[in-house]
C-alpha cells in the first residue's frame, strides 16, 4: 500500500506557525495498477493514431501515383518507368563509385603509411586527384615534423654518465668503468687504440 501526505503550513503575524490542515491520501495496489493502466492505454492509443495517419498518408500517396498512372498514355507510363530505372541505376552507380572511392582512399593511406582511419573524412571530398593531393599534403607535413624532431632530439643535451667522452677522444678509466655495454663496444668500434689502452689490450 503506498501513502501520500499533505501538510499545510501556515505563518501567522507573529511568526509562529501552525498546521492547518493535514491530508493523508492512501492508495491501493489496485488503483496504482489501474492509473498504470490507464496510462499505458493512452500511449498505446497515441502510438496507434501516429501509426494509423502514417500509413493513411502513405496510402494516400500510392493512391495518388496509381491515379497520376492512370491518366497517363501509354508513352507516358513507359517513360515513367524509364525515368524511374535509370534513377535506380544512377543511384545505385553512386553508390558503387562510393565503395570505389573508400576503398582507393584506403590504399593510397596504407601505401603512404597514414592511418586508415582519415578513410572517411577524406572520401567527403568526393575527388580521387583531390584526395591524392591531401594525402601527398599530409605525408610530407607529417614527415617534415617527424624529421624535425628527430633532429630536436638529436641536438639535446649529451648525456651525463659517461657517454659524452666518446666524442672528446680521451676516456678516463672511471668513465670507462660507468660505460654501458653499448657504450664501450662503440668506442671500441670509434678508437680500438683508446679501449685497448682502458682494457689493458684484451
Amino acid at each position: 500500500m503506498a501513502e501520500v501526505t499533505e501538510n499545510n503550513q501556515t505563518t501567522t503575524d507573529n511568526g509562529e506557525q501552525t498546521e492547518s490542515q493535514a491530508t493523508e491520501t492512501t492508495f491501493t495496489q489496485s488503483q496504482l495498477d489501474s492509473e498504470a493502466d490507464k496510462r499505458a492505454a493512452k500511449a498505446v492509443e497515441t502510438a496507434k493514431a501516429k501509426w494509423e495517419a502514417d500509413t493513411k498518408q502513405k496510402l494516400e500517396d500510392a493512391k495518388n501515383e496509381g491515379a497520376k498512372l492512370a491518366k497517363m498514355s501509354a508513352t507516358e507510363k513507359a517513360k515513367a518507368e524509364e525515368d524511374a530505372r535509370i534513377k535506380a541505376l544512377d543511384d545505385r552507380e553512386a553508390e558503387l563509385n562510393a565503395r570505389e572511392l573508400s576503398s582507393s582512399t584506403t590504399a593510397l593511406l596504407i601505401d603512404n603509411d597514414l592511418p586508415k582511419g582519415l578513410t572517411e573524412p577524406l572520401v567527403k571530398l568526393g575527388d580521387a586527384k583531390a584526395i591524392s593531393a591531401v594525402v601527398a599534403s599530409l605525408k610530407s607535413v607529417i614527415g617534415d615534423e617527424v624529421n624535425r624532431r628527430v633532429n630536436e632530439s638529436l641536438q639535446s643535451t649529451p648525456p651525463t654518465n659517461g657517454a659524452s667522452a666518446l666524442g672528446s677522444g680521451k676516456v678516463t678509466q672511471e668513465q670507462f668503468d660507468r660505460m654501458t655495454l653499448a657504450e664501450k663496444a662503440g668506442l671500441r668500434a670509434k678508437d680500438p687504440d683508446e679501449f685497448n689502452h682502458l682494457t689493458g689490450g684484451i
